[in-house]
């Protein structure tokens, strides 16, 4: 764990990711559909914040996406494996988006959005509930 460090925990930080990414999901609705790498950087932004909101909870900081999905994966078991993969693949596509300029076809979107929807819902319930004990 040399890339995850232990910081204090800090709810106003973890506050202010989960309202920066309830704003992202109703900015989603405004990007055309035709624009799906848009819609899905978006989408695992909106992820990314949520699980860093949770490191910060905890008292933990990673730059690492890689180590930020580990780290979640390991210590909380409210996301399936399935669901964990989907992350990971859109890690990957949105890595391409921003790197490489690569576009995507709406397939994966099509496929997966009722899903990552559903990730989301769970992801903002448990940083409200962790918000709410600490």
């Amino acid at each position: 764990m040399d890339e995850i460090f232990k910081i204090s925990p800090d709810k106003e930080r973890a506050e202010d990711l989960l309202e920066m990414s309830k704003e992202r999901i109703h900015l989603i609705k405004r990007i055309p559909k035709d624009k799906t790498y848009k819609i899905i950087e978006d989408y695992y932004e909106i992820i990314k914040e949520l699980l860093t909101s949770v490191m910060y909870i905890d008292g933990f900081k990673t730059l690492s996406h890689v180590k930020l999905i580990e780290y979640f994966s390991n210590k909380y078991d409210i996301l399936t494996n399935s669901q964990i993969e989907i992350v990971e693949s859109m890690r990957k596509i949105r890595h391409g988006i921003v790197y490489y300029g690569k576009k995507i076809s709406s397939e994966f979107l099509d496929n997966k959005k009722e899903e990552i929807d559903n990730i989301i819902k769970l992801l903002i319930k448990l940083v409200e509930e962790k918000l709410r004990k600490k």
